[in-house]
């Protein structure tokens, strides 16, 4: 499974290099912009900095040095900092400033920063990467061939699952939570894909967690750059053209609704979802096109909500779309915060995808 499940392996080397923090540059620093970085994901390039919102959004350079900056306006999340594919520090809630990353072995270098957290009501932003005057910032590596997007709600955000007890506060949630540890990222690494994870915790597709009425539901979202911005939309870029879709939606939808949300919903509601299924399948095919395979996914403990996706796909495939599949995961022991899924179901889930998809006919 590569890189399934090795933490122990990656906490150790996480030891090897010392971060420190400067609040400016200094003279003999070279400041640079953001052309020298890749960013994957959801991400609002603006003159100044890249801008975020959604969850795993990621930022990958090259440089040569024994150090590196790197450049925060971002009070609000975590992230981890990779060296040549090799942790090396965790960086939390950096503020306005720049980060170093040192101690590194002279020559060329590769770096991703990749965010952990969920904060979809707030913006951060990256701005760039910085060198020593006896170092330099490289051109950034190529893009991946491979691509895959995950949409979904919190099970799809990795929600708590660095936790071991069920009751978490919110600011405990917020730390345990981790975009790079859930099933899609760890799918995405196995396969060697860039990933979107575009997901919101508590959001439904037609309705959303416990009838939260506060939020529109999760298409009004899925048009957005930034989540927390409606006029952010995402312009649907020439170079995202993910091979895999994986449709994470429902638990929300199907879960308790007080009576009073409920009644403003027509019945019989699995069929307002599997119609609310179907335009969502319809509408991403019209954005990637015939080859890409969307994969439905659906989970207990809803039985309701398990026929209802198979049904889904069931008459997307019977209207002639043989690029749907049904990919069903269970079997969890859901130690993480608030009974959602723990790392260990997260490595079982990728484990599951991972097969259906090495199954597959892709084109990549």
């Amino acid at each position: 499974m590569g890189w399934i499940g090795d933490r122990r392996r990656r906490a150790g080397l996480a030891l090897l290099v010392l971060v420190t923090a400067l609040p400016q540059l200094h003279a003999a620093e070279q400041a640079t912009s953001l052309a020298t970085v890749r960013a994957v994901g959801r991400v609002q390039l603006d003159d100044d900095g890249a801008r975020y919102g959604w969850p795993g959004v990621y930022f990958e350079g090259r440089f040569r040095g024994t150090r590196i900056g790197l450049r925060f306006d971002d009070a609000i999340n975590h992230f981890d900092v990779e060296v040549d594919g090799k942790p090396v520090a965790d960086v939390r809630k950096p503020g306005r400033r720049t980060v170093w990353v040192e101690g590194l072995a002279p020559g060329e270098h590769t770096l991703r920063l990749a965010g952990r957290s969920e904060a979809p009501d707030r913006v951060g932003r990256f701005l760039g990467l910085v060198a020593d005057r006896d170092g330099a910032v490289l051109p950034p590596p190529p893009a991946r061939s491979r691509q895959i997007e995950f949409i979904g709600d919190s099970n799809t955000v990795g929600y708590g699952l660095r936790s071991t007890t069920h009751q978490c506060s919110d600011a405990e949630v917020f730390d345990r939570t981790d975009a790079q540890r859930s099933y899609g990222a760890l799918t995405a690494r196995h396969f060697g894909a860039d990933v979107q994870i575009n997901a919101y915790s508590g959001i439904g597709l037609v309705r959303n967690y416990h009838g939260m009425a506060s939020l529109p539901a999760f298409p009004a979202f899925y048009q957005r750059t930034l989540p927390s911005e409606p006029g952010s939309r995402w312009p649907q870029p020439a170079d995202w053209r993910p091979q895999v879709v994986a449709i994470g939606l429902g638990l929300n939808d199907f879960g308790i609704v007080p009576a009073q949300i409920g009644g403003l919903i027509a019945d019989p509601f699995p069929q307002q979802f599997k119609l609310a299924y179907l335009a969502l399948l319809a509408d991403l095919r019209q954005r990637y096109g015939p080859d890409t395979l969307l994969v439905a996914t659906a989970t207990p403990p809803s039985s309701t909500f398990l026929a209802t996706v198979r049904t889904a796909v069931a008459e997307a495939r019977a209207a002639g779309d043989a690029r749907v599949v049904y990919f069903e995961y269970g079997d969890l022991d859901l130690r993480a915060c608030h009974w959602h899924p723990s790392a260990r179901d997260h490595r079982a889930i990728a484990r599951g995808l991972i097969a259906l998809l090495e199954g597959a006919e892709l084109d990549w």
